[in-house]
């Protein structure tokens, strides 16, 4: 039989976590299997030994299994994603020197492409072409079918992966609502950063986006209102001041600077918020934790 090419195999993870080969879905098998190929996935193509895979997956709440009963899960990934090879060897989990690795071409992995998608998006906004930003943007942030590694996000190895993903996509949402701020779509997004500043408090960005937003709506009193608020949320939760980008949104609000209109749009853009909007489960908390500690 051929070899199978990898590149008919793309893995998900923006979400539960899944599998995708020529186009069809895989079943992956049960929770164990999958965090098998999941703990090979965020090794990002580096060799994970046998011994520490067992520790990733098992962890210390159950007996390490055996090594057979790993190698019974690789068998049984390598049927699913690679079935025209026998059990013991593959192309796309592969045996290298004690331990497996996952070895995919760029781009097979929803969680690069919406990473490439984002940094597309931020280069686009940097050259002044707003519409084709949040365009970018939106695409990316599409991919989102749910919570990162919804189904296996409690696994302690995959916490920094968690947080890592649930901050990417914060980003990618103040990005794509800055590109519609710039082209005047202020009064269409009031109501999705309100829901932003409720969900992460704690990211300024939000605060400033939608003070700039009430402003440029005619409402410069609620706008002020808004970076009160800001400012003893902070003080609350954190023990801090806003920072300077804040500060000097007050200052200009107060003295009705002209830099804080609009561009114009030159063509049309959506405006519709995008299709998903995580909520976050308990072991996303520990992200807060640690931004508070780092802020």
């Amino acid at each position: 039989m051929g070899d199978t090419d990898a590149t008919d195999v793309d893995l998900c993870v923006l979400g539960p976590v899944g599998a995708v080969r020529a186009g069809r879905p895989v079943a992956l098998g049960g929770r164990r299997q999958r965090m098998v190929l999941t703990a090979l996935l965020v090794a990002r193509g580096r060799m994970l030994p046998v011994d520490r895979l067992r520790e990733l997956v098992w962890g210390d709440h159950d007996r390490v299994a055996s090594r057979a009963t790993l190698y019974g899960y690789v068998a049984g990934l390598r049927r699913a994603l690679e079935p025209e090879h026998s059990a013991r060897r593959g192309d796309v989990l592969v045996h290298e020197g004690t331990g497996y690795a996952l070895r995919l071409p760029p781009g097979r992995v929803d969680e690069d492409r919406f990473t490439a998608l984002v940094d597309r998006g931020a280069a686009l906004l940097d050259q002044g072409r707003a519409v084709e930003a949040a365009a970018t943007l939106d695409a990316g942030l599409a991919l989102w079918r749910g919570p990162a590694f919804a189904d296996l996000g409690d696994a302690p190895f995959l916490l920094p992966a968690v947080a890592r993903l649930e901050a990417a996509r914060a980003t990618a949402v103040e990005l794509r609502i800055a590109a519609l701020l710039q082209v005047g779509r202020h009064a269409t997004l009031l109501g999705e950063l309100e829901s932003l500043v409720a969900e992460e408090p704690l990211r300024e960005r939000g605060w400033e986006m939608l003070a700039t937003a009430l402003y440029r709506a005619g409402r410069q009193g609620d706008a002020l209102g808004v970076l009160r608020r800001a400012r003893r949320t902070l003080a609350e939760q954190l023990g801090v001041d806003p920072g300077p980008a804040l500060r000097r949104l007050e200052a200009a609000i107060l003295r009705q600077d002209g830099t804080l209109a609009p561009a114009l749009a030159t063509e049309p853009v959506s405006t519709g918020p995008v299709r998903y909007r995580p909520r976050r489960p308990p072991t996303w908390r520990v992200s807060r934790v640690r931004r508070r500690a780092g802020r």
